[in-house]
């Protein structure tokens, strides 16, 4: 896992100290070594160059030193060693005496397998690493190779016999890839930060997006980020940048077919399905026990974690996947916990540890004395606003995990979107039940539901009818405020400066968010590659690689991922219960009251007591000469949190939209983004 930035620029050249400040921002994400290549593509030469904190002893020239304007195109590269160790893994990589130079973040975990495939095509490796497979690979079967990685990742590969740089990004975005391009200068680096460093680039906010943030609720929605001009590589997608023609292709290299069914065929049929699902979680979790340094797990209580922790715990007792010394006596187990019982899940913890016999670490999230202290840093590393103040417990469970010798961490993530693990899925199969099996059909779900959730019939069958709703009708409820069908809290319009909700206001009627779907499976796919995954992916990464920490989710396994969206809508949501087909592969290797949960509540936080706490430091945040959000807000809104008292009013929808702003607009612009 490591971070990775370059710059190619034909006409004004690239600069030694240029790379190295985007590169050297990106430290957190790669302590163990640091590497450049420094180039003249035309010309055919290359330099490697090191940094201070290079460890390969190779007597390299200091990549500060080179201002020659000769070179036009720069690779940086901070690594974090997980697999071969040695100095061997110093990137960037050359292969085929370097024809082919790579900056790589991720892991590829199939690699052993591709190298003995590739070793019988003639290819020779003098590295353990994956990086190296990556690139043998390339030059075997050019950007087609990436239909055969199993895996996360986001890398730069120059190919000097084509003069292309050839970028690409997982699946599932589960690593970051960022790009500028404004026809002359292209750069990219794993982060935003890294970028805002380059002298060329400016740093203006994307109005729109911010207006997508406060308004409609959507974060990481489109290839467009808080920063104007600069954007994400989505998720499955290839760019080449071709220097000879000076410009950008972007391609999607893969995407998965959706079974729009409601039913299985036959209980044969299910059990079958139970089997498969079983057999490819199991390899997948197999796969990402592979590593050289030491691997945890996280335990929320819940029933993806849980899985996981389960899972890995079969494999390093039938299978000693994993060496003795790399997991200890026991699996380590990291959990964050709260003295509120409400949104408390010590009893699940507790009950999974019991059962399966792991070592478990916990540790209690604070807002006064934590949150509030560390807000400022949290949001650096972030480095764009996000939703809750839920991301502020992932952070302290990754913290945990660094400071107990963990490495590399195995989550559950991505399981609610393939399985329908969140209760608003229910409007949607609700509705799919009524188109293909009539009204009574969905009565008979809508009160299987009821009785599960605990909630009235009523709501239940105003789900299922809203979402059968032609999108016009929905998007009238929503504009009547409706927000008992939104799925997250939005800023209201009476709260919006009236000539930034004017010059943005279109874009609630283009925005799907909110809207219902005819069909569960179609409301899966958007929430995996749009709507909810990629903002949950973008903050696990930034909170892993905050403390030099790589988290692994087998359930983005492709395989496993392709299953599920073949799989019938039964196979997700049955009899009132999420998640069917998890909850029957889990069977004699999960405790049962944690197999059966009914209740959903993710990294649920004390936010109201937070925000509470937080009301002083709020109240200073809106007291300063100047206010950055308030080209965005009605002026009585910052009247009004500048009248805050301690421990005062938090009953406003938006507060944490609105403060998680102005402290993004002063760390990213207010300022120049330095190291925290």
């Amino acid at each position: 896992m490591c971070g990775i930035a370059g710059v190619v620029d034909l006409h004004k050249g690239v600069h030694g100290r240029h790379i190295q400040s985007m590169t050297e921002s990106l430290r957190h994400r790669g302590p163990d070594d640091e590497g450049y290549v420094l180039a003249n593509v035309r010309a055919g030469h290359f330099i490697a160059c090191a940094g201070a904190d290079t460890v390969v002893n190779l007597h390299l020239p200091s990549v500060a030193e080179q201002e020659d304007t000769g070179f036009n195109l720069a690779l940086g590269h901070r690594r974090l060693s997980i697999l071969d160790l040695s100095a061997a893994g110093h990137g960037p990589m050359p292969y085929l005496d370097g024809a082919l130079w790579i900056t790589y973040n991720g892991e590829v975990y199939n690699y052993l397998e591709l190298r003995g495939e590739l070793t019988g095509k003639g290819y020779t490796f003098y590295t353990g690493t994956d990086a190296e497979v990556v690139l043998a690979a390339y030059a075997e079967w050019g950007p087609t190779c990436l239909s055969r990685f199993n895996g996360m990742f986001a890398f730069a590969l120059w190919d000097s016999r084509r003069h292309q740089l050839f970028c690409a990004r997982d699946r599932f975005g589960i690593k970051p890839f960022h790009y500028y391009w404004n026809g002359q200068l292209f750069a990219f680096a794993s982060e935003i930060k890294a970028l805002l460093l380059h002298p060329n680039i400016p740093k203006r906010p994307n109005n729109a997006i911010v207006y997508d943030y406060l308004a409609l609720g959507s974060l990481d929605h489109t290839d467009e980020t808080f920063i104007e001009g600069i954007k994400r590589l989505l998720p499955s997608y290839y760019l080449l940048f071709d220097l000879d023609r000076g410009g950008l292709e972007i391609q999607r290299w893969w995407d998965v077919s959706v079974n729009p069914s409601l039913n299985s065929g036959t209980p044969a049929d299910d059990r079958e399905f139970v089997l498969q699902f079983r057999d490819l979680l199991t390899d997948a979790v197999r796969l990402r026990l592979r590593s050289d340094v030491p691997i945890g797990t996280c335990l929320s209580g819940g029933l993806d974690s849980s899985g996981i922790v389960a899972t890995v715990n079969r494999l390093l007792l039938e299978e000693g996947a994993v060496p003795r010394e790399l997991v200890g006596e026991r699996q380590k187990t990291f959990s964050a916990c709260f003295d509120d019982p409400d949104i408390d899940e010590q009893l699940y913890i507790r009950q999974v540890v019991d059962y399966i016999g792991t070592e478990s670490n916990q540790v209690f999230p604070q807002g006064e004395g934590g949150l509030w202290q560390e807000l400022e840093r949290l949001v650096w590393h972030q480095e764009e606003p996000f939703g809750s103040t839920s991301i502020y417990s992932q952070w302290n469970v990754m913290r945990l995990a660094r400071q107990n010798g963990v490495t590399v961490l195995l989550d559950g993530q991505g399981a609610d979107e393939l399985l329908a693990g969140y209760h608003y899925y229910f409007g949607p199969y609700l509705a799919q039940t009524m188109r293909a099996r009539g009204f009574w059909a969905m009565l008979q779900s809508g009160q299987a539901i009821s009785t599960a959730t605990g909630q009235s019939m009523a709501f239940v069958l105003g789900l299922g009818l809203y979402n059968s709703l032609p999108s016009i009708a929905q998007r009238v409820i929503l504009n009547l405020g409706n927000t008992r069908l939104r799925t997250n809290p939005t800023v209201p319009e009476s709260m919006l400066n009236p000539s930034f909700e004017r010059q943005f206001a279109e874009r609630r009627t283009v925005q799907g968010k909110h809207l219902g779907y005819h069909n569960l499976a179609e409301r899966l796919y958007q929430d995996v590659f749009v709507h909810s995954l990629p903002a949950l992916l973008r903050y696990e990464d930034r909170n892993s690689m905050a403390f030099s920490l790589e988290t692994r989710v087998p359930f983005l396994d492709h395989r496993l991922v392709e299953v599920c969206f073949s799989l019938p809508a039964s196979q997700r949501i049955r009899n009132g219960w999420t998640k069917w087909v998890l909850r029957q592969a889990t069977e004699d290797i999960l405790p049962e009251p944690v197999r059966w949960r009914r209740d959903k509540l993710g990294f649920a936080t004390p936010e109201g007591q937070w925000l509470r706490e937080g009301a002083g430091w709020i109240q200073s945040l809106f007291n300063q000469s100047q206010v950055l959000s308030a080209s965005y807000l009605r002026l009585p809104v910052i009247q009004q949190f500048q009248r805050l008292p301690d421990k005062g009013q938090t009953n406003i929808t938006a507060l944490w939209r609105i403060v998680n702003l102005e402290v993004w607009l002063r760390a990213f612009l207010g300022q120049a983004t330095t190291s925290r």
